[in-house]
């Protein structure tokens, strides 16, 4: 008889249940701009650890109809200002290829959150950042698609960027 299991402890979920989103399955196209945001929301309160080698950084979130995913987090730097120029624009072109419609999952709209220590309110060299994934973005076919600047104190969404971004 197997009596490993007898010493285990009790599994209790890591999150609070208020932490949960509550929104229905399937997603309805009016909580799609919510569940972006809330997600935001959630990635600017995750902690800095000391050890990352990038403290900024720009994850492409998409959502649909059966829910919500990170398509990817590209690292940036470990600074605030402006940065290296030719090492943001690429960065930047990397988030605009991956802002296609994905092919198996039917309609999806994105938000590209860019992660960084310091206040929500956004800088020159985050709206720098705006402006190249914009520039990127024109020439590619990408979704429908928001901005926004993670801080310690929660997110500020920038303005629908011009160029079909919503």
């Amino acid at each position: 008889m197997d009596t490993y299991h007898e010493d285990e402890e009790e599994v209790l979920p890591s999150r609070v249940r208020e932490d949960v989103p509550l929104f229905a399955f399937p997603l309805e196209p009016f909580d799609l701009p919510n569940a972006r945001f809330q997600v935001a929301s959630r990635i600017g309160k995750l902690p800095f650890d000391e050890d990352e080698e990038c403290s900024r950084s720009l994850w492409l979130v998409f959502t649909g109809c059966w829910g919500v995913w990170t398509r990817a987090v590209v690292p940036i730097d470990s600074r605030i200002d402006a940065g290296d120029p030719a090492t943001v624009a690429a960065k930047c072109d990397a988030i605009a290829d991956l802002l296609a419609p994905p092919d198996c999952y039917g309609y999806a709209i994105a938000a590209v959150v860019l992660r960084r220590p310091g206040p929500s309110k956004p800088t020159r060299a985050d709206r720098q950042i705006l402006r190249r994934i914009v520039k990127a973005a024109a020439a590619r076919h990408a979704v429908s698609w928001s901005f926004c600047v993670t801080g310690f104190d929660g997110f500020s969404p920038l303005g629908p960027p011009s160029g079909g971004a919503t």
